[in-house]
């Protein structure tokens, strides 16, 4: 049941703390679009299985002494040995190293696959969510489309979460979803990338995120926890915010440039950006790390040749964890986040600095 699945993850998480008022019947009606019969049916096992207690005339609070036991979804057998696995995108980038680990480990284990894209659309997850639900699959594997946005789709999750499917989403996850998620600690990057900048004595750092992906808000948390740690103001005028399908846009905006005119250094989102943004100031004869400095993530193979300072991303080892994973969910074992630690590998991208020095606009 959705409401049971979700209600125990947030427990475990500690995102509902014991003793704390826990939602009233008429708002998990709303957040769950069921009726209050479903509420109450779920109410009434999550009192049975010692997570909550309901008090007459008060409502309903996280137990104050939890169950040893986690709460495991039903094993449907006879299974399928099928799993679907939906992606944004199918051959750029880092995608494919991280699906070669997850089929490595299906394969291993007798399963075969089922795969489709989104093309990072709303639309197309939703059609692809449809396709999948039709098949006869054991669980699915989804990298979820524009994160940091709100999910359109969560219906259809919804839907999915109330049949006891096994689901996990790989790198980021939805904020109004329960689902398990397999991902790089995003946050972690973010401060790991400024701390390196800070130690190297910049202090005047640009910040380029995504605005529709929760990893791009998780690394600006990081960059600012590793500003403020040390007791240094944010600038909030070196922060630029875009969509992945404007990103020439950005690079070539007149305020872009403005902010590196006054910085020494900028943290980029990923490799990919990161080497877009060095092309462009060779071009205008501002050399790196020489006159600018800078650090990506994903810790790609044109950033090693590059000599980029990155963040790497786990890539293959992160597939096999997420297969890994939902084979033990289909097991009818709990599903239980990873996070992979943030870990930054020096090349030639950085420049110590004892002294102010600002690029040339």
């Amino acid at each position: 049941m959705d409401i049971v699945k979700w209600t125990t993850a947030q427990i475990t998480t500690g995102a509902l703390q014991p003793g704390k008022k826990f939602h009233s019947e008429n708002t998990l009606c709303k957040i769950f679009d069921v009726s209050r019969q479903t509420v109450r049916r779920a109410l009434e096992e999550l009192e049975q299985t010692g997570y909550v207690t309901r008090i007459k005339g008060s409502g309903t609070y996280i137990s104050e002494k939890q169950p040893s036991a986690p709460y495991k979804p039903i094993v449907k057998y006879p299974l399928s040995k099928t799993v679907g696995i939906i992606t944004t995108y199918l051959d750029s980038y880092i995608f494919p190293s991280i699906i070669q680990g997850i089929e490595t480990i299906l394969t291993d284990n007798g399963f075969t696959v089922q795969l489709t894209s989104t093309k990072n659309l709303i639309e197309g997850e939703l059609r692809a969510l449809q396709m999948m639900s039709e098949n006869n699959l054991d669980g699915l594997i989804i990298w979820p489309t524009k994160s940091g946005l709100p999910c359109m789709n969560q219906h259809l999750y919804q839907t999915l979460y109330q049949k006891g499917f096994p689901l996990v989403f790989v790198d980021s996850f939805y904020a109004e979803c329960p689902g398990t998620y397999v991902a790089l600690d995003d946050e972690g990057a973010g401060k790991a990338a400024i701390a390196h900048l800070l130690e190297m004595g910049h202090r005047e750092i640009a910040g380029l995120f995504p605005h529709s992906d929760q990893q791009g808000y998780l690394r600006y948390k990081g960059y600012v926890k590793a500003f403020t740690d040390l007791g240094l103001p944010i600038r909030e005028e070196h922060i630029h915010w875009y969509s992945k399908e404007n990103v020439e846009e950005l690079l070539h905006s007149p305020r872009l440039w403005e902010t590196l005119s006054s910085c020494t250094a900028s943290f980029c989102f990923n490799d990919s950006l990161a080497l877009m943004l060095i092309d462009l100031l060779r071009q205008k004869d501002i050399r790196v790390p020489e006159d600018f400095s800078i650090v990506g993530v994903d810790n790609t193979l044109m950033a090693k040749m590059g000599g980029l300072t990155s963040v790497i991303h786990p890539a293959e080892s992160l597939g096999a964890s997420v297969a890994k994973l939902l084979i033990s969910m289909i097991n009818g074992e709990e599903g239980q986040n990873i996070l992979f630690p943030a870990e930054l590998v020096i090349r030639d991208s950085v420049k110590r600095i004892e002294v102010e020095q600002f690029i040339q606009k």
